[in-house]
């Protein structure tokens, strides 16, 4: 998937995530949160996506984290306001980054965080320069997963950590159903593919990452699932006509798509969502 038209996507789609889905939150998350017993609303559940990546990450005021592809600085906020980290975000969405740094000095913790437009495959920092690699939903959009992890795995010192957060596929699609559902989403999401748990797994030990944990999440996201499809099919009449208008890009038609094909591959076993963990 070209670089442009993933970044052309987000600078145009992120406004539309501040009134349909973190609305009344202050956690600017542009991603799945995760939900237990005791998650009351979207904007807990946001929260409990960062709370557990820090603490499996074990996250202090100590370390300098890389968050590749920081979306409009959500988990870098929160990771400056909560433990005090040194936090980079990079995006390749100029807008995003525009607005990141824009509410890091709102939240003022623009001495803690950073942000620029950076591809995360070719960063160009230097050799083990971080202490942490943070990613929430944004390594799903490298065609090939290895060339993150090797560009994270070179830029963590010794001793560093990765830890991920994205969609994954359980299983491979079997039925004509689930495919079509399978390529509705990479197409609405521009995605070239996803990964199962256990190719990630093996990619990550194979770019040399030790003590790889592999985090099944996706029963914790169902909410979230079902919240982000009920969003897509009432916005989808009002999308279309925007589209036609021209208004809004047409490929706004296929990423609203998306967004209510995803909880079905979940309901069919095929949609996952997961944490990986490694060390350097």
């Amino acid at each position: 998937m070209k670089k442009q038209a993933i970044a052309a996507w987000y600078d145009e789609s992120t406004p539309l995530y501040r009134y349909f889905w973190y609305l009344n939150s202050d956690s600017f998350a542009l991603h799945y949160g995760l939900w237990d017993d005791r998650t009351r609303h979207i904007g807990d559940a946001l929260q409990n996506t960062n709370k557990f990546m820090a603490e499996q990450a074990t996250i202090t005021q100590n370390d300098r984290v890389l968050d590749a592809g920081c979306g409009i600085g959500g988990s870098a906020l929160w990771l400056a306001t909560y433990k005090k980290a040194e936090v980079v975000g990079i995006s390749i969405s100029p807008k995003q980054v525009e607005k990141a740094k824009a509410l890091a000095t709102q939240a003022r913790v623009d001495h803690l965080v950073s942000f620029s437009v950076i591809d995360y495959l070719q960063t160009g920092f230097p050799e083990e320069s971080f202490d942490v690699v943070w990613a929430i939903e944004s390594v799903c959009h490298a065609e090939k997963k290895e060339e993150f992890l090797k560009e994270a795995h070179r830029v963590l010192k010794k001793g560093g950590r990765i830890i991920i957060a994205d969609g994954f596929i359980k299983r491979e699609p079997s039925t004509e159903r689930e495919k079509q559902l399978v390529a509705d989403f990479y197409k609405g999401m521009l995605l070239p593919n996803l990964y199962t748990f256990g190719q990630f797994e093996d990619a990550m030990q194979k770019t040399g990452f030790k003590h790889v944990t592999v985090f099944d999440k996706t029963h914790e996201i169902v909410p979230s699932a079902k919240r982000f499809s009920l969003i897509c099919r009432f916005m989808y009449p009002l999308i279309v006509l925007a589209a036609i208008l021209h208004i809004v890009p047409y490929i706004f038609i296929a990423g609203c798509k998306a967004g209510f094909v995803q909880y079905k591959a979940v309901q069919a076993g095929v949609g996952g969502y997961g944490i990986m963990y490694g060390e350097k």
